[in-house]
């Protein structure tokens, strides 16, 4: 048997919206939907969502309800050739930063959250680690908006997959194990 015949293909497709769009927003728009549609990837008005195959029209035909004037760019069976194909895809391509962090939580939290609409989103905080998502071109900017907030703050790894992260920080903390993977 197949691999793709237990869990099924899937289809990224690649929208210009045309105008900004939060990733947060979008998923709540989608949300709606009777069909499983996932947000991959959302940054200077482009977006890829992932789809069956059999609903791309219905995709198609939410996002233009959502926004009109948003245009389906292309459609592929992975990410990378999106990536590849579009430089601004490619650029605001989704990063996860590790940290050592030794302020109080909420104080970290809502520091980075002050900041604008397009603030990095913290995947995880807690007992001295946290972990930010920010996009490939925005690494140097977030570290620097996080020591601004921690001056003993370390940036100990990046990586394109938060679970890289959550198994290096388990490693490092037996205490934080059952906390980073039940998030």
């Amino acid at each position: 048997m197949a691999v793709r015949s237990s869990y099924g293909r899937k289809r990224y497709i690649a929208f210009d919206l045309g105008c900004h769009v939060s990733k947060k927003k979008l998923e709540t728009d989608l949300s709606k939907s009777s069909h499983p549609i996932r947000v991959m990837q959302c940054a200077e008005g482009w977006c890829i969502l992932k789809c069956e195959p059999k609903h791309m029209t219905h995709v198609t035909e939410m996002i233009s309800k959502i926004i009109p004037g948003a245009v389906s760019k292309s459609t592929s069976g992975s990410l990378l050739t999106l990536r590849k194909r579009y430089m601004t895809l490619r650029n605001t391509r989704p990063r996860y930063i590790a940290f050592t962090v030794s302020v109080m939580e909420k104080q970290l939290v809502n520091g980075i959250l002050r900041v604008n609409d397009d603030a990095p989103h913290i995947k995880f905080c807690g007992s001295g680690y946290m972990i930010i998502e920010t996009t490939v071109r925005d690494v140097d900017k977030t570290i620097a908006l996080v020591k601004n907030i921690d001056p003993s703050a370390k940036a100990f790894l990046s990586s394109y997959k938060v679970m890289n992260l959550k198994r290096t920080i388990a490693n490092r903390s037996s205490d934080l194990r059952t906390v980073l993977f039940t998030r």
